[in-house]
Formats: structure tokens, sequence, C-alpha cells
């Protein structure tokens, strides 16, 4: 089974928590694959190392993957809540007891309306649209994260 896995997801897998991920599994996809066709490519998309490979939905699988994966998610989502950071088995491995990343310092924060005008020269308008659709689902607290139903009602789906 091929796993489909967003920055949220990936984190469940590196850290192995208890998170629950997506409100329904199509969710997820729908992210992936809006801004994958958006923008033609992916969104959370590591740096090759010696020992881990870019392919992000192998990476988490086949044991911890690498902190590079978690600063990506960071600098564009914004810092994860201590308690999801530190909850997990693997937490330990990849944060300190405050909640900050233990091997990597210097983050270039690069929020998701930045990163589509800048990087794909998006107008700010459609920028702002595009990532307020896509922001909601991608909170890191279940609680707080968007439905399927609230995103089918979002105002970008509309015409």
């Amino acid at each position: 089974m091929v796993l489909e896995v967003l920055g949220h997801q990936l984190l469940r897998w590196i850290i192995k928590s208890n998170y629950q991920g997506l409100p329904l599994p199509c969710v997820k996809s729908i992210v992936r694959q809006a801004f994958e066709l958006a923008t033609g490519d992916y969104l959370f998309e590591p740096h090759s190392g010696e020992e881990y490979s870019r392919d992000e939905e192998w990476a988490c699988l086949t044991g911890p993957a690498p902190s590079d994966h978690i600063a990506h998610v960071i600098e564009l989502l914004g810092e994860i809540p201590r308690h999801v950071a530190l909850g997990g088995r693997y937490s330990r491995e990849f944060f300190n007891r405050r909640g900050e990343l233990r091997h990597i310092r210097h983050l270039r924060p690069w929020g998701l309306r930045a990163v589509l005008q800048e990087k794909y020269e998006w107008p700010r308008g459609p920028a702002a649209a595009f990532a307020r659709f896509l922001r909601p689902m991608l909170a890191f607290e279940p609680a707080r994260r968007a439905t399927a139903r609230q995103c089918l009602q979002h105002p970008w789906l509309r015409p």
C-alpha cells in the first residue's frame, strides 16, 4: 500500500505518535493533489541525504525520517504545538524538551501564501485564496483541522 503523506501525516510517522491525522483519509489527498496540480511540485519536498531518500512515502515507513521533513513543515506551517512534538515514541530524537528541533537550528519561515507568490509567481489574490483553502486542512491539532464538509463548502471551490 502506498501512503500519501503530507507534512502532518509525515510528522505522525516520524515520531510514531497517536496523532490522528486528517478527519477523513480523502482530505489529505485533496491537499496533496491540489498543491501538486496547481504548482507541479510536492508540498513538502525534503533534500536527499546519505541515510535517506527524497521519497517521503518510503522514508517515513522504514524508520525515523530526517529532521529535514519536519523543518519543512515548521517553515511552511509554523511552530508545532509542544504536546504534538513531544507526544511520540521518537520525539526525543527530533525535538528537545521545549519542543524545538534538536538537529536543525536555523529555520526560514516561508508561509504558504508567500511560497505561492514568491516561488510560483502567483498574484496575491489567488495565492491568498488558495492558501486559505489549504491551510485549515493542515492544522496540527485534529480539533482545529477542517473537515471534508468544511472543505467542500470553502469559497475557493466555488466558481
